[in-house]
């Protein structure tokens, strides 16, 4: 590990092969062979790695330019705005450990303070360059701490190129955590967004799980607990597109088989913390189908955390009666949302849409009970 350590010191150095990686194809044997007589192997495949990794911390990271990572290390890094919203929560605490601290993503927003923990070396070694924060390379399940401290962990939850959403397939596994959170007044920890409440029920502490979108993607579920919970066995949404965050005790949408004058597509952090139904409520909004997603309305809401589309047609869910409404439109474009795999909405795009200019409109296709329909409307920009 020491030799591989010592080539990236070394690579990352090197303005030279970086460039010329950069302007390289490392597929074309002549290109290869090129390199190969300035560098070695490890040099040339390591210079290679940081420059992927680069590549995809563009859209993540400040900074990214100077980063040290390899590609499975920017796989797993938490994006700089994401990281920032999760450390005002870390603010005047006075011990805090980030465990599992990879390449330092979350580390680097997180008070200056804070100490990464991690059993990789060269993960280690690359947190360092990437936040110049004290690192301890060791097993986050046997360092000890003071019980006073409050922590962030980050588990592994890759296996190969697929992700791991068993709690216990993780790296230390949730049994491992909850051992973990024993010794700690309080803390944050990052799961898959594919997790649900009653999978923490192992988790000594009460807890409050953040479902976070980036994006228009749901990103991660930041699970807090003890002296870092502010909401308990509630649960809040974050956008980090809109900058804001709601939190509530998830409520089943009142059902009705009647379709408004509106459709509502929640956020997606919104409605995977089940708040859709929360919000809705309050404003008289429907869901369509029992567990759909989509609320329908009388009115606009005009709130942020819901796109509004203003329905024009409603007709059965047959390709050539959609187009015949569309031709009445004039419309010759538009996207096409489903639920449920109702439609393959490429498809369906791909044989509706004649040009590419004019008025954009929206087709949901959806299967209401046993109805299959096709609801036309124009969506309406967010004031």
């Amino acid at each position: 590990m020491l030799q591989s350590i010592n080539c990236w010191k070394k690579v990352i150095c090197n303005t030279a092969l970086l460039e010329a990686i950069a302007q390289s194809n490392l597929e074309d044997v002549a290109t290869m062979t090129t390199l190969r007589k300035q560098w070695s192997v490890d040099e040339i495949s390591i210079a290679a790695e940081l420059a992927i990794a680069r590549k995809k911390a563009a859209s993540k990271l400040v900074d990214a330019a100077s980063i040290v990572s390899d590609s499975s290390g920017m796989q797993q890094a938490t994006s700089t705005a994401i990281a920032k919203h999760k450390a005002i929560r870390f603010q005047n605490k006075e011990q805090i450990f980030d465990l599992c601290c990879g390449i330092g993503s979350d580390l680097r927003a997180l008070p200056h303070h804070t100490i990464g923990i991690d059993n990789d070396e060269l993960r280690c070694w690359m947190a360092h360059e990437n936040t110049s924060k004290t690192i301890h390379c060791c097993d986050a399940t046997t360092y000890e701490m003071n019980t006073n401290c409050v922590i962030h962990i980050d588990p592994s939850r890759r296996s190969s190129s697929r992700r791991i959403f068993e709690l216990e397939s993780m790296l230390p596994s949730f049994t491992d955590v909850c051992a973990i959170t024993k010794n700690t007044s309080g803390g944050c920890i990052k799961l898959s967004p594919a997790i649900n409440p009653e999978d923490l029920e192992p988790l000594p502490h009460p807890f409050e799980i953040e479902y976070i979108e980036e994006n228009n993607r749901l990103v991660q579920a930041a699970i807090w607990y003890g002296s870092l919970t502010d909401n308990q066995h509630e649960s809040t949404a974050t956008s980090i597109k809109l900058g804001t965050s709601v939190t509530g005790f998830a409520e089943q949408p009142a059902f009705s088989t009647e379709i408004k004058q509106w459709i509502l597509e929640p956020n997606v952090a919104l409605e995977r913390a089940g708040l859709h139904g929360t919000l809705g409520n309050q404003f008289g909004a429907t869901e369509l189908s029992p567990g759909i997603g989509l609320l329908s309305a009388k009115s606009n809401p005009n709130i942020p955390w819901f796109t509004a589309f203003e329905i024009l047609e409603v007709t059965s869910l047959r390709l050539e009666k959609v187009a015949a409404i569309l031709r009445q439109l004039k419309c010759t474009q538009v996207e096409v949302k489903t639920r449920d795999k109702t439609v393959d909405p490429n498809q369906w795009q791909n044989k509706l849409s004649k040009k590419v200019e004019g008025p954009l409109l929206t087709i949901f296709a959806l299967r209401l009970g046993k109805k299959r329909i096709a609801i036309i409307t124009r969506r309406c920009e967010a004031r």
